[in-house]
């Protein structure tokens, strides 16, 4: 299979990210253009039934973007805070594993006080998400993840 070239991909990437405006765009010339034109008074009602019916359609693919996008974006950060849930569940399971080592010398209470601090942990980890939080994860993991072009 072929790859795309890079100049190809920065445009799709450009034209993805400004998708709305490029296709309200489109609908605006080609209006202005029917106008402009010097079409009888028949063809240009036809032709502005014709623009009505585009901007409809371009509505609908506007709308299917944007909830594709979000889609992906809600994957993406739903493979994010998984990847982070589990680095600090592995060094809460790292911690209780040492501390049950040595269980007969410390008490119930210090390992519900690391319980409860795990817990906080991965708290602080949910409460830190942003879509800055995303992009640095993308780019420190970006090898490893199933990419679909930046999202944000």
């Amino acid at each position: 299979m072929k790859q795309p070239s890079p100049l190809s991909h920065a445009v799709r990437a450009h034209l993805a990210e400004h998708f709305e405006l490029f296709m309200t765009t489109v609908g605006v010339l080609l209006a202005i253009m029917i106008i402009l034109s010097e079409l009888s008074s028949g063809q240009q009602g036809t032709a502005l039934i014709f623009l009505i019916w585009l901007q409809g359609f371009i509505l609908w693919a506007v709308h299917r973007h944007c909830m594709l996008r979000t889609h992906a974006l809600v994957g993406r950060l739903r493979m994010m805070v998984q990847d982070r849930v589990n680095n600090r569940l592995t060094i809460w399971l790292s911690l209780t594993d040492v501390q049950s080592r040595i269980a007969a010398e410390t008490g119930r209470d210090e390992r519900q006080a690391v319980s409860v601090a795990a817990a906080r942990a991965v708290a602080l980890e949910l409460e830190k998400i942003t879509f800055e939080s995303l992009r640095t994860w993308e780019r420190r993991y970006g090898r490893s993840i199933p990419s679909s072009g930046p999202l944000i």
